[in-house]
């Protein structure tokens, strides 16, 4: 499941239930529609809610997507589960122009994007 919800100075889009390759893709491409609807260029993602480990073939091509899509109009933070934390998916995204970054904890990615969950 993918929800959004507009802070005001960044969009947050909560991803949720069982991972597969499809609905991450379609994350992507949702994540980049609402948010140039909401006229927003800074988008956290939080996944932590999201159930299993994607292969490192699947971290690879979510990196390619993100880089083909988000990589000119957004500023994108990530959050995900310590125990599947890998740098791949964000590598492969940064490496094709992407301003993007994975993080572990909530407050870090908050920092990075300059925004406060006060906002």
């Amino acid at each position: 499941m993918l929800t959004f919800t507009n802070k005001g100075k960044y969009l947050l889009a909560e991803l949720s239930g069982i991972y597969s390759l499809k609905f991450f893709i379609e994350s992507i491409h949702k994540i980049i529609d609402y948010s140039k609807k909401e006229q927003l260029t800074t988008v956290l993602v939080d996944a932590r809610s999201v159930d299993g480990d994607p292969s490192i073939i699947d971290r690879y091509h979510i990196g390619l997507e993100i880089s083909k899509h988000w990589a000119k109009d957004i500023q994108a933070a990530a959050v995900v589960r310590e125990e599947v934390f890998r740098e791949i998916t964000e590598n492969v995204a940064v490496n094709r122009g992407a301003n993007f970054r994975v993080f572990t904890k909530i407050e870090s990615a908050l920092a990075w994007v300059e925004v406060s969950d006060k906002q």
